[in-house]
């Protein structure tokens, strides 16, 4: 059996993945696992072992002359990866991105087998190219175990991997930062600071930059004498967490990662969902939030109309209380 997984992105969407394929292998060690996804995000497909296949996709770009409307893209762009897919004659293509060019690829790569979401959490009218659609019209459901939703429609036999990770360590690793463009989910570099002074005394710190939120390492170095590392690719970044006793961190790719890596993590949501991009039910740790729910409208433009009430209400001694149950 072969299949091919599809996320286009994010780097955090497309680790949040990466559970699902652990536990394909773990239950079919012999079946070739494919994964499709915008060339930026190959680096990040590269550290999941369970991937035999990672198949680059470019974005579609619609068309300048549309010729009375009669033209609206150009799949020319597509014919390499669309051939590599063919050639490789997978059985099944997984949709988990939801959106019409994920929905759309498996059928010009003539898979017979298309499984993907209902209209009602899927875009751009993604589910009319599926051979086989999972319902799912609650948006709330945290993607890790979603993921499981849809693949269970066709292979209910496959289950989350839950063992434990035993890791001989006493370092607690703070990632602080965040992408540029998600900087609204950072929660105040002086806290993070007051949390890590709290455990100090009691394990190792030391915080751990990417190279989208280097923009903090200026106040760190001033600020703290704890270990900072930059870090440049998701090698690195792995190797980090696997090293941790602990991780903490906001909503982002390298909470996700930890989540996978079953290392136990401590979460701090604000205007994002907790109950969506949080740690799963089948992970260790736990999501800190404050009390109050945020829907943030403009969150991806870094505006807020609230004053970052969410993430600025939240007391460190919060964040430290849980901290210490898993020290």
């Amino acid at each position: 059996m072969k299949i091919l997984f599809c996320q286009l992105r994010n780097h955090g969407d497309v680790i949040r993945t990466f559970p699902l394929l652990d536990a394909v292998k773990r239950v079919h060690p012999t079946w070739k696992i494919g994964y499709t996804c915008f060339p930026e995000m190959v680096e990040t497909c590269e550290m999941s072992e369970a991937i035999d296949f990672i198949i680059p996709q470019p974005r579609l770009k619609p068309v300048t002359d549309i010729q009375g409307g009669t033209r609206v893209l150009d799949c020319t762009i597509l014919k390499e990866s669309v051939e590599m897919v063919r050639n490789i004659g997978f059985d099944v293509y997984i949709d988990l991105h939801g959106v019409f060019q994920s929905s759309m690829f498996g059928a010009l790569c003539n898979i017979k087998s298309r499984l993907g979401r209902s209209s009602e959490t899927s875009k751009d009218g993604a589910s009319l190219f599926y051979t086989d659609i999972c319902e799912i019209s609650q948006k709330n459901i945290n993607r890790m175990e979603r993921h499981f939703t849809i693949l269970n429609k066709i292979f209910p036999e496959v289950v989350p991997v839950v063992e434990s990770r035993a890791v001989e360590s006493e370092m607690v690793s703070f990632f602080p930062g965040s992408s540029q463009m998600g900087i609204l989910k950072r929660y105040d570099i002086e806290k993070y600071l007051v949390v890590a002074d709290a455990i100090s005394l009691k394990c190792k710190v030391q915080f751990v930059l990417g190279c989208e939120d280097v923009d903090l390492l200026g106040t760190l170095q001033t600020k703290t004498q704890y270990p900072i590392k930059v870090v440049r690719d998701w090698k690195f970044v792995k190797e980090e967490i696997l090293k941790s006793k602990v991780v903490v961190g906001n909503d982002t790719a390298y909470l996700h990662l930890a989540i996978w890596q079953r290392i136990p993590s401590i979460m701090i949501c604000g205007p994002t969902s907790p109950q969506i991009n949080g740690v799963w039910r089948f992970g260790v740790g736990e999501t800190v939030c404050s009390e109050i729910v945020c829907t943030c409208p403009n969150l991806w433009n870094g505006l807020c109309e609230k004053k970052h009430n969410c993430m600025n209400d939240l007391n460190p001694t919060k964040i430290i209380d849980v901290l210490r149950r898993f020290l």
